[in-house]
C-alpha cells in the first residue's frame, strides 16, 4: 500500500449568466440565473510506477479536439501519459453550449477557453496534492435510469419504457487516505441528466449535481465525482426540480451503501491504454432524396410563425444548413468517410474503466462488462468527446430519434451498424491488454 498515492481536486466551472444552454432544441432563450454551480473534478491514482487521471465535468459534452488539448496540457503538467487521462461529462442539459453540438446554442468562446484551462488546472491540482491512500469499489442497486425507446406499434419513439433493457446499478469508487480520511467518492450510473426540460433557463448540473452535493455533504472533505454511463437510450424517471432532488437523493443513498460495503484493493496497480477507431459512416443519400429533404426543411423554416422564439428558429435554420451540406456531399458522389472514436480503458487494481466518446446505448456497457477479464468493469459514455449517438446494430432498422434525426446536431451521417462490433472488439482488446 505504501506505493499507492491518491489525489483529488475540484473547481467551479459555472459559466456566466447569459450564455446559451445546450442539449435541447427550442429553448426560449439564454441562461437567466444560476440554480446550482457546475463543477469539474479530478481523481489521480498512482502505484509507484504509473499513474492515471480521471477528470469529470458538469457539461453536455466536449469536442474530441478540445479533449486532445486538455490531455496534452495535463500530460505536460503532470507527467501522466495522455492515454492514462480520461475526461468524462455528465451530459447535463442545463449546462453551457460547447463545441460538440450544433444548432442548440452558440458557445461562448471566452468561457470555453477558460473552461479548458480550468480542467487542466484541476487535474494538475489532484496530481500535485496526492497523498498515500487506498481505494475500494462497490456496485449497488439504483433505478434512476429507465429505457426511453419503447416500441409504439411499428415505431420506436422517445418515452419511458420501463420494460426496456437498462443497467439498474451504480458503480462506486471509494478513495481514502491511509488513515481512512475521505478523499473522493466517484460514482457512475446510466441515466440522461434531463430532469429539467427545455423550458428551463437556469444553469444546473441536474440530478447528478444534486447527488454529488449530497455525497460531499455526507463525507466532508471528499470530492464527489460523477461519470455518466451509457445512456444513449436511457432517460431519467422523474422530471422537474423535485425530480432533480429526489433522484439525487436516491443516488447519494446508493453511494453511501457502496461506501459501507466496498471491496478493498490491497494490490493496486494502475495502467491505461487507447484503441483508436475510425467508425465508418453511412453513405450520403441520393441527390433526389437530399433535394427533397432540403425542400421540406426550407418550407418548414419559411412557414414558422412570426412569434417563434430563437431556439425554434435555430433548429429550423440548422436543419436547412445540414440539408444543404448533405446535398452538396451527395452531388459529389464521395464516400461519407469515418468519424474518430477512441476506445480507452484504465486499470485501477481489479477494476477497469472503459470510456466511449459518444451517446452509447446501454447495451454497450452490459456487453463490455460481461466480456471483461476484470473483477469489475465500469463503462462511461461522453468520455473524451461526444460524436453523437452510438446505437446498437439492432437499433438501426428500428429507427427513431437517436438513429434518424439526432445526427444533424453532431455531423452529417450516422455510423454504420457494424460500428457496434468494432467498438466491442476494441474494448475487448484494450481490456485484455491491461489484464
Amino acid at each position: 500500500m505504501s506505493g499507492t498515492m491518491i489525489g483529488a481536486a475540484q473547481s467551479d466551472i459555472t459559466p456566466p449568466v447569459g450564455v446559451d444552454l445546450c442539449g435541447y432544441g427550442g429553448r426560449p432563450g439564454p441562461s437567466t440565473a444560476v440554480h446550482d454551480e457546475l463543477k469539474a473534478g479530478a481523481l489521480y491514482v498512482a502505484d509507484g510506477s504509473r499513474a492515471v487521471l480521471l477528470v469529470t465535468c458538469d457539461l453536455v459534452g466536449l469536442h474530441h479536439e478540445d479533449v486532445a488539448s486538455i490531455r496534452r496540457n495535463v500530460a505536460s503538467r503532470t507527467g501522466v501519459p495522455a492515454a492514462h487521462i480520461m475526461v468524462s461529462c455528465s451530459h447535463t442539459h442545463a449546462g453551457p453550449a460547447t463545441r460538440c453540438v450544433r444548432y442548440l446554442g452558440i458557445p461562448d468562446e471566452d468561457y470555453v477557453s477558460r473552461l479548458l484551462e480550468a480542467l487542466v488546472d484541476t487535474a494538475a491540482a489532484a496530481a500535485s496534492g496526492a497523498v498515500p491512500g487506498r481505494l475500494g469499489w462497490s456496485r449497488q442497486p439504483l433505478n434512476v435510469g429507465v429505457n426511453r425507446r419503447p416500441r409504439q406499434t411499428d415505431k420506436v419513439g422517445l418515452g419511458t419504457g420501463a420494460e426496456g433493457v437498462r443497467d439498474a446499478a451504480v458503480d462506486v469508487l471509494v478513495a481514502d487516505d491511509e488513515k481512512g480520511v475521505p478523499l473522493a467518492r466517484l460514482f457512475l450510473h446510466a441515466a440522461h441528466a434531463v430532469a429539467l426540460g427545455s423550458d428551463n433557463t437556469m444553469i444546473s448540473a441536474d440530478w447528478p449535481g444534486a447527488a454529488r452535493r449530497m455525497v460531499e455533504a455526507a463525507y466532508p472533505g471528499a470530492v464527489g465525482l460523477f461519470m455518466q454511463g451509457c445512456c444513449g437510450n436511457i432517460t431519467c424517471r422523474e422530471r422537474g426540480w423535485e425530480g432533480v432532488e429526489s433522484q439525487g437523493l436516491r443516488a447519494a443513498q446508493a453511494v453511501a451503501a457502496g461506501v459501507g460495503s466496498q471491496a478493498e484493493m490491497p494490490d493496486l496497480r494502475v495502467n491505461g491504454t487507447i484503441v483508436p477507431l475510425a467508425l465508418p459512416l453511412k453513405p450520403f443519400p441520393s441527390v433526389d432524396r437530399a433535394e427533397a429533404a432540403l425542400a421540406a426543411f426550407t418550407v418548414h423554416l419559411r412557414e414558422l410563425p412570426a412569434e417563434a422564439h430563437r431556439g425554434i428558429r435555430w433548429m429550423a435554420e440548422g436543419a436547412v444548413e445540414w440539408a444543404e451540406r448533405i446535398l452538396a456531399a451527395a452531388r459529389t458522389g464521395q464516400d461519407a468517410g469515418s468519424v474518430p472514436f477512441d476506445v480507452q480503458a484504465l486499470q485501477l487494481g481489479d477494476v477497469a474503466i472503459v470510456g466511449l466518446p459518444g451517446e452509447a446505448f446501454v447495451e454497450y456497457a452490459l456487453n463490455i462488462a460481461a466480456d471483461s477479464p476484470f473483477a469489475h468493469t465500469m463503462v462511461a459514455a461522453y468520455a473524451n468527446g461526444n460524436v453523437g449517438y452510438i446505437p446498437t446494430a439492432a437499433a438501426h432498422p428500428e429507427g427513431g430519434y437517436e438513429v434518424n434525426n439526432a445526427i444533424r446536431y453532431y455531423g452529417l451521417t450516422m455510423p454504420r451498424p457494424e460500428a457496434e462490433e468494432l467498438i466491442l472488439n476494441a474494448a475487448a482488446v484494450a481490456l485484455r491488454e491491461l489484464a
